[in-house]
């Protein structure tokens, strides 16, 4: 079995928990308003969005340096930032609900709620939490690993006043997916089954979903040189993580992924 099938299970099970809501408060409009609009007004720099997480199973030491959110924020807070995004993963990524709830109120950009959502209850989980937008993944549906289809997950979530990022991964799960309303996109470098990085994967499924946008680089990003790759492609913005927890300073790191001036989509 591979590392999808795995942790969907995974999030079933803990999704199920009677406790899995606690600690929201009621649903709440975002406090940081659109993650649509805040890319987009980053306009020819191109988009950042910080994301904060305890693990990353991909890396080859899975474990991240601790850092609470409020240092989190407190030492992203001055970069150029779009967004953040928040893992509320609990199995394999230690994220939660609650996590992306503490960093919403720490903020006034959006936050995306970040999670393998199989379930109308995680859409319910990011509207109390907070958040301004829900990741949704085509591979789940495409897998066959949702008893729910996407587009009703998408339905709920602009029912509860999130918007979707949809996520990609190969130029497949563009047409099995047509019928998917998002607001935002995005195309990941790794494949969610093996966890391997296929960077010309990304790149031709990027070229193919030109006319998405706003369009954003998803994971593998661990300095300048793959934000480059990124920005060539031609995304409008890029999510980075993993090598963004590790940098001894945040702030230095993520200024050094902007888009050269050369780079700039016409």
């Amino acid at each position: 079995m591979g590392f999808l099938r795995t942790i969907v299970a995974a999030v079933r099970a803990d999704i199920e928990r009677p406790d899995y809501l606690a600690g929201l408060g009621p649903r709440r409009l975002p406090p940081g308003g659109s993650l649509r609009d805040a890319v987009l007004r980053e306009g020819p720099s191109g988009a950042l969005l910080a994301e904060y997480k305890r693990r990353s199973p991909g890396a080859t030491h899975p474990e991240l340096p601790h850092r609470g959110i409020p240092e989190f924020v407190d030492r992203t807070s001055d970069a150029r930032i779009a967004a953040y995004s928040c893992l509320a993963t609990g199995p394999e990524f230690g994220g939660s609900p609650v996590n992306v709830a503490e960093l919403a109120a720490r903020t006034d950009r959006p936050v995306l709620f970040k999670d393998f959502v199989v379930d109308p209850v995680q859409l319910d989980a990011a509207a109390r939490s907070g958040a301004s937008a829900v990741l949704l993944i085509a591979r789940l549906e495409v897998e066959g690993l949702l008893s729910t289809p996407l587009r009703l997950l998408a339905k709920g979530a602009h029912d509860r006043g999130l918007e979707v990022l949809l996520e990609w991964h190969g130029r497949a799960e563009l047409r099995q997916t047509e019928d998917v309303p998002a607001d935002v996109y995005g195309v990941n470098v790794r494949d969610l089954d093996s966890l391997e990085i296929r960077r010309t994967v990304a790149e031709e499924t990027i070229r193919a979903a030109d006319a998405c946008r706003p369009l954003l680089g998803m994971s593998g990003v661990e300095g300048p040189a793959d934000a480059r790759r990124f920005w060539t492609a031609g995304v409008d913005g890029i999510l980075v993580g993993t090598a963004l927890s590790r940098a001894d300073d945040p702030g230095a790191f993520l200024a050094s992924l902007g888009r050269p001036v050369r780079e700039t989509r016409a």
